[in-house]
């Protein structure tokens, strides 16, 4: 019977340079920083209400809570869009704005 392999510590799989674990590290980061961008630049009475859910290099997703934070949202997008430029996310795109799926009761 064959010896079970010893496991690999949590910075050994990180450190591996094609690792899964990494790349999923690195996107989240990533999300997370977009994310602070834009609670930062949010008025305040939309930044409880409003989250980035999905990004890459050229599209910006937020969700917003429902469909009346979504319509104040899309007033100021194109506003937001040209501040995310300037700080420095030269290759957004656009923004689309989500309305959050409702929680089943």
């Amino acid at each position: 019977m064959k010896r079970p392999s010893r496991a690999k510590s949590v910075a050994d799989i990180l450190d591996t340079p094609d690792g899964v674990l990494k790349g999923l590290l690195k996107q989240s980061n990533n999300l997370k920083s977009i994310n602070d961008s834009v609670q930062q630049m949010l008025p305040d009475e939309l930044k409880d209400h409003c989250q980035v859910s999905e990004f890459n290099q050229t599209s910006l997703i937020i969700t917003a809570e429902n469909a009346a934070w979504s319509t104040r949202l899309r007033y100021i997008s194109s506003e937001l869009l040209a501040n995310l430029r300037k700080a420095g996310h030269y290759s957004l795109a656009n923004i689309q704005i989500k309305i959050k799926p409702s929680q089943f009761r």
